[in-house]
């Protein structure tokens, strides 16, 4: 006579009391603890137990709170699909590092929900962006995380799907007039603490740098934080040092050529310029490339602060001071927010969260 494994009885023990209704839907089950006195057994077994149920969708996960019934008519229908899909808007070589951290985060709670991830890169196509999230809906993908967006608030078509029937959870840039729950950064903060920094330094000629043409919330962040903190020091913002949107074409977005041309032009109608806060670690590396052909030196002539805290900037001869955002953060806080949406499926008020930057210290301004 064969005997069934501990984790079958546990199971079995689990789904007999929610079908006879001793566990209610929405209701939470006792803890992996209290089973594993119950059953004197290991956390392993129970969670073994509970894993199997989650994938039969008898029971779901919340992320710091607890697992709880599922509804009567979503149990054991392991057909459904179980997939949250991830769009991004690209694929950039540099920004892969900052989306593999994306991945790693969500994947990390989604998969304690029973919830598989797909990911999907639009390649900074506007149209094809939005064909993906139709799919998504068509295919009866639980959820969206949208990360990036390259249009302006008023024009977006992101407005189109005000409506959908699925959770979209936008993360990095969002649109403030559109009820999406989000997560982003603290720009604000970080632009400031830029700023601050700068000002003790010394330096007084302190500019801002974004080379796209369509100014996002990201962007409007920092620079509002680093003008912030040059009006509290009387330390007068001078606009021509302040780019807060450029003339590139969409066409040409990651044309690191053009985008060279346009840098080494700022620096050459901005000799005053003292210290400059760059919208990602691309930018900074470009202001590095730019201004060694104009004999200018990092930091001596020029400290730099940028964002993104990618590999390759400890490995450059003055390593680059970088805001670390925190990706794998980010992407567990939007796999919290959906888990919820999916579970308080009647909640309406909408979800920003935002997560800290750490500036990581290295020599290009002054250290």
């Amino acid at each position: 006579m064969d005997i069934q494994p501990k984790y079958k009885t546990l199971k079995n023990y689990i789904k007999q009391r929610i079908t006879s209704g001793v566990y209610k839907p929405k209701e939470a089950i006792p803890s992996e603890n209290e089973f594993c006195r119950l059953f004197n057994t290991s956390r392993v077994t129970v969670r073994k137990a509970i894993d199997e149920l989650v994938i039969e969708n008898y029971i779901y996960r919340v992320q710091g709170v607890g697992t709880f019934v599922q509804e009567n008519s979503l149990r054991g229908k392991q057909e459904e699909s179980n997939r949250v899909d991830l769009i991004f808007h690209d694929n950039n070589l540099l920004f892969s590092e900052f989306n593999s951290s994306i991945i790693l985060g969500a994947e990390k709670i989604l998969k304690q929900g029973g919830l598989t991830l797909a990911t999907y890169y639009s390649m900074n196509d506007t149209k094809t962006q939005y064909d993906k999230i139709n799919n998504s809906i068509k295919d009866g993908a639980k959820g969206i995380i949208l990360c990036g967006c390259l249009e302006d608030e008023e024009t977006t078509r992101l407005k189109e799907f005000i409506d959908s029937p699925i959770p979209i959870i936008c993360i990095d840039r969002y649109f403030e007039s559109l009820p999406f729950d989000a997560v982003i950064g603290e720009d604000f903060d970080a632009g400031y603490e830029a700023g601050d920094i700068f000002i003790k330094n010394g330096y007084r000629n302190i500019g801002y740098y974004y080379p796209y043409s369509i100014e996002s919330s990201v962007t409007r962040g920092r620079v509002n934080g680093l003008i912030q903190a040059m009006k509290d020091n009387n330390i007068e913002v001078n606009k021509n040092l302040i780019v807060r949107s450029t003339e590139t074409k969409k066409e040409n977005v990651y044309d690191y050529n053009v985008i060279s041309k346009n840098i080494r032009e700022y620096l050459m109608k901005n000799q005053d310029l003292q210290a400059v806060l760059t919208f990602n670690d691309i930018t900074a590396l470009l202001f590095y490339k730019e201004a060694a052909r104009l004999g200018l030196k990092i930091p001596q002539d020029i400290a730099l602060i940028s964002f993104g805290d990618f590999y390759i900037d400890s490995i450059f001869e003055v390593g680059l001071t970088s805001f670390n955002q925190h990706a794998d953060k980010i992407g567990r806080e939007a796999a919290k927010i959906l888990i919820n949406r999916l579970i308080n499926k009647d909640k309406v008020s909408r979800k920003v969260k935002k997560v800290n930057y750490e500036l990581i210290r290295r020599k290009s301004c002054s250290w």
